[in-house]
């Protein structure tokens, strides 16, 4: 059983953000008025701040969305729930607008058709979920687990077990592929999988067997190992 995160992994989820957030910005130009690549990482920032505290329960997934609003506009004054809704809105659009499969996916679900194939993702279940339907992925996959579903997020390990016994799966029976070093790739490992690092940065890691750069990579991963997942090798030191 082959398991895949989403964002960062199938979805290009950065580009999606960054192109979303350069559109934003000119429809509040007037409140923005500073270059397009300073504002999105500012978006960035708080986007990865506030989305941290919804995935540790802090905030509801709604709530999360206002608090970012809520920081950008702060030199504007107070943001009332319904206020920060509906700029968000405007920004959510263009994000949807702008999902995109990574250029290796469908080639990679092809090649791989023969395993069964899952889902481990953080965030929202509903967005997530459309994320897979939009780009016509979604038939692929026979387990889908998103951390709204249950309460549970990675790195916890949880989570990656309760998809496997999902799947009707031990974990040293599974594979997960993921594009964070250490909460797809080390987390799956603790929980008893193979972790797959899908380094599609170059990021500078401990070299590993198990680090692909490209998802056209995952076939000789697999073959080199008799098409089974193999359990993940014991760390140094």
């Amino acid at each position: 059983m082959i398991f895949f995160d989403i964002d960062g992994t199938l979805v290009d989820h950065k580009g999606a953000e960054r192109a979303a957030a350069f559109s934003f910005q000119r429809d509040f130009a007037k409140i923005f008025p500073g270059p397009p690549d300073e504002f999105a990482s500012r978006w960035q920032t708080l986007a990865e701040k506030h989305v941290r505290r919804y995935l540790a329960g802090e905030l509801s997934f709604q709530d999360q969305r206002r608090a970012r609003i809520r920081e950008l506009f702060a030199l504007e004054g107070s943001v009332a729930d319904n206020e920060a809704d509906s700029i968000f809105s405007v920004y959510l659009k263009r994000y949807e607008q702008n999902w995109r499969l990574f250029a290796d996916v469908e080639s990679c679900l092809t090649d791989i058709a023969g395993h069964g194939l899952g889902i481990i993702s953080n965030g929202d279940s509903k967005q997530q979920r459309a994320k897979l339907q939009v780009l016509g992925i979604a038939e692929r996959f026979s387990t889908v687990l998103i951390s709204g579903d249950i309460g549970k997020a990675k790195p916890e390990t949880g989570i990656f077990v309760l998809a496997c016994q999902n799947a009707g799966k031990r974990p040293d029976e599974c594979l997960y592929v993921g594009d964070d070093f250490e909460v797809d790739a080390m987390a799956s490992r603790r929980a008893g999988m193979r972790g797959i690092w899908l380094n599609r940065t170059g990021m500078d890691r401990p070299s590993r067997n198990d680090m692909i750069r490209s998802l056209t990579e995952l076939v000789n991963q697999i073959g080199s190992h008799n098409n089974l997942p193999q359990s993940p090798p014991r760390a140094a030191g």
